[in-house]
């Protein structure tokens, strides 16, 4: 696949010093939405919230602006619904986020905001414990994932993670963040908190 040749010409520019990891997150996420095909992309990571856990943007792209742009945390009183489908299938499809079990606990603090109507998320794990998840969004329209985009976007996470993994923790406070558990036999370790950086223009 052309699109993983040019992901691993990322990687190896990261590997050898020729980027730095904020240059690597933008490179990256830019290259994802190009080839998923989705108004914006991005990276999340899990960080310890007042009711357990959320999302943080590391690096979100948009294809409108061809620029890095801050978003807000997902945040929900019970976040569960989505990260147990997230541990349980390795993927969250969402046509319509409105709507779906598992995004919907997201609709005020982040869905309805900003006119997210699709999202596609996979998993970002490293030696079997999850870490956050690649993100594909639809803004002001829905969008009917399709197997192959699913499945690229799960090439893209597997070749793509510890890279990913060695260039978030350059950028974040390693402190431990607070656990969250959810039902057994699935639990998710300590995650690294993530500072409030912003990786490109706004």
């Amino acid at each position: 696949m052309p699109e993983l040749v040019a992901l691993q010409h990322i990687c190896g520019l990261l590997d050898r010093g020729e980027i730095d990891s904020a240059q690597f997150l933008e490179l990256f996420t830019r290259r994802m939405a190009q080839d998923i095909g989705c108004s914006r992309a991005g990276v999340r990571m899990l960080i310890g919230a007042r009711h357990g856990a959320a999302l943080r943007s590391m690096a979100m792209h948009d294809t409108a602006t061809d620029a890095n742009v801050r978003v807000p945390d997902m945040t929900a009183a019970d976040p569960s619904p989505y990260f147990n489908h997230l541990i349980r299938d390795g993927t969250v499809i969402a046509p319509d986020c409105r709507t779906h079990p598992a995004t919907m606990p997201f609709l005020e603090s982040y869905i309805e905001p900003l006119d997210v109507r699709s999202m596609l998320d996979v998993s970002f794990s490293v030696n079997g414990n999850l870490y956050g998840c690649f993100s594909c969004e639809q803004i002001g329209g829905t969008q009917a994932w399709t197997p192959h985009q699913v499945k690229l976007l799960r090439r893209m996470a597997s070749r793509v993670s510890l890279a990913l993994m060695n260039a978030i923790t350059s950028n974040v406070d390693t402190a431990p963040g607070a656990l969250w558990e959810p039902s057994t036999p699935n639990r998710l370790m300590t995650m690294p908190m993530p500072l409030d950086e912003d990786f490109g223009p706004t």
